[in-house]
């Protein structure tokens, strides 16, 4: 019955939603090791720093967000439009958050990356406030 109810929905084009999907579903999370090196040296030069580790990415249309560790600080994420190794970040948040702030931070993503795709700032809010990620 529930196939014939998904078909006619389809036939009629009516979209069918995943209601399981992750906020960051059709989000690049995915960063191999060489890439994380070749970004290293250009992050921590715009840090201002001798040395960062890439911890993970995310990236959509030509928006990334950079998870980094640095030494003394808390690990910052870094907002690019364009290539991050030949782009200045435009704005970084770090911190911790609660569930209860995933709006509040997509906001502030919106208005402090402006022109972010809505779409990459749901999941980077819903990914720092959650304490269960689908990784």
């Amino acid at each position: 019955m529930i196939a014939k109810i998904v078909s006619l929905l389809l036939l009629a084009g009516i979209a069918v939603f995943d209601v399981e999907a992750s906020p960051c579903s059709g989000i690049n999370r995915s960063i191999d090791a060489s890439r994380k090196a070749e970004l290293a040296g250009p992050i921590a030069a715009q840090l201002k720093t001798d040395h960062v580790t890439v911890l993970s990415s995310m990236g959509f249309k030509d928006w990334s967000i950079i998870y980094v560790e640095t030494p003394g600080s808390d690990p910052p994420f870094l907002f690019f439009k364009g290539n991050p190794d030949k782009t200045h970040y435009m704005t970084l948040w770090s911190g911790a958050a609660t569930i209860y702030e995933e709006q509040a931070i997509k906001q502030w993503t919106l208005e402090n990356a402006p022109g972010i795709p809505e779409r990459l700032a749901v999941c980077f809010a819903w990914s720092v406030t959650q304490t269960q990620r689908d990784q």
